[in-house]
């Protein structure tokens, strides 16, 4: 089920994307979780437009969120051997390449069973596109050239 996009605002509903389209892409930032001396994982990304910042994450209930919030910082979870730092994006964050360009619309897909469950988005940018999507809990990210208006590969993790 395809919707125009809309940035969440907490508890008291959605709020219309508008003023988000048509800005350019000016920074994005990442989230990345790492255990002990394993590799970063993505966690979080923040998309920073010209007027505006949002953040693309998936939820506790494992429903993708778009929402203004700027980025937050650094932390370690001694207790875990963990930490997450929040960093300029790697260039491997397909956002990344489309910095300096307009972001000309984002279409979110819902859950065809929970249709206020959104588990996909596409952000198209002047020169190709950008899916994120919720899979197992995480956050999955694939870019796509000019054109590419689909589904993300296999409906859910890009490795089926």
């Amino acid at each position: 089920m395809r919707k125009p996009a809309r940035i969440g605002s907490g508890s008291s509903g959605m709020a219309d994307l508008s003023r988000v389209e048509h800005q350019r892409l000016v920074a994005v930032t990442a989230a990345l979780f790492t255990h002990g001396s394993d590799d970063p994982e993505l966690v979080d990304v923040w998309l920073h437009l010209e007027s505006v910042t949002v953040m693309v994450c998936v939820a506790a209930d494992w429903t993708l969120r778009i929402t203004p919030d700027e980025p937050e910082e650094s932390y370690t979870m001694p207790e875990l051997g963990s930490r997450v730092d929040v960093v300029p994006a790697p260039d491997e964050v397909p956002f990344v390449r489309h910095v300096g360009e307009r972001l000309v619309r984002v279409i979110e897909r819902f859950d065809a069973e929970a249709f206020n469950q959104c588990m996909e988005a596409e952000f198209v940018f002047d020169t190709g596109s950008v899916a994120a999507w919720s899979f197992g809990g995480d956050l999955h990210l694939a870019g796509g050239g000019p054109g590419r208006h689909g589904r993300a590969p296999g409906g859910g993790d890009p490795a089926q």
